[in-house]
């Protein structure tokens, strides 16, 4: 039952969602929509905060989930995680050729009085 949610999931929303992410940064169409955002900005913060484990981490476990949905024969799970791959790869590819980056979120104390 996991192995459709995941592959509904990134079917119906996490391709679609990277595609458009993709798109807009590659036609410097900035800001990005809410959801875009989001998804650039973890992204970078997932690799600032591991490092170049993140990467690792990515394409082993999709390739993990390439090869158990091959392995169950389920061909639309191959295809919905090959194309995942390849659109996160291009992703990737334009987050570090526009050099975006996250700047730091800052807790403060001062000016929040409620009173």
């Amino acid at each position: 039952m996991g192995i459709a949610i995941y592959n509904l999931v990134m079917g119906f929303f996490l391709i679609p969602l990277t595609v458009r992410a993709y798109l807009s940064l590659k036609n410097d169409r900035l800001p990005l929509p809410p959801f875009q955002n989001n998804v650039v900005v973890n992204r970078i913060k997932l690799q600032k905060a591991i490092g170049i484990l993140s990467p690792i981490i990515f394409w082993v476990f999709h390739l993990a989930w390439l090869m158990w949905n091959l392995s169950i024969d389920a061909w639309l799970g191959v295809l919905v995680t090959a194309a995942y791959m390849v659109c996160s790869a291009m992703l990737s590819g334009q987050i570090r050729a526009k050099q975006i980056g996250v700047i730091p979120d800052k807790a403060s104390t001062t000016g929040n009085n409620q009173g």
